[in-house]
């Protein structure tokens, strides 16, 4: 798949079940096994798009710079899911993956996570590069995840400020 395409195409999967060891005491999935499925949903959606092949061509790695998760209903005991991920934003440091949970009995879109994806030994241009044989512009960021970057840009000043 052409990196030019990712942005307007999504992986499905993993696919999972919740399961008795996913609960918490309210009996629903719980939080920190989305998160887990998060980064599954990542990698696959890295294989099947060849950026993970790309970025170890680069000398380069991920790693998970931040989460932003919202929870709208639970997935509870049994109930299965699949993962939609989409790469919606690269800057000069990082890949931005919007995730949604999707119950599979309705199609309720049950949580959504958008992870930002820094690139260490390498930048998201020199990936979608090699990948593309040219530069390829980011798609333009929604509202939401202008604010949420800028929220996360405050929040490092702040620590820098304090540290």
């Amino acid at each position: 798949m052409a990196f030019n395409d990712i942005s307007h195409k999504c992986s499905i999967g993993p696919k999972g079940i919740c399961l008795t060891t996913d609960l918490d005491n309210l009996w629903h999935m719980n939080n920190s096994r989305y998160l887990r499925e998060c980064d599954f949903g990542r990698m696959k959606l890295f294989l099947m798009t060849s950026v993970w092949k790309a970025v170890t061509k680069c000398g380069g790695s991920f790693v998970n710079a931040g989460n932003n998760i919202r929870y709208r209903k639970s997935i509870e005991l049994l109930d299965r899911y699949i993962i939609r991920s989409k790469i919606i934003y690269w800057d000069e440091k990082a890949f931005y993956v919007n995730q949604h949970f999707i119950r599979a009995r309705d199609n309720f879109i049950c949580a959504v996570n958008i992870a930002k994806m820094a690139t260490i030994g390498t930048t998201p241009a020199n990936i979608i590069r090699t990948l593309e044989g040219r530069d390829i512009p980011p798609p333009t960021p929604g509202p939401e995840l202008i604010k949420l970057m800028e929220s996360w840009q405050l929040s490092s000043e702040n620590l820098r400020k304090n540290s």
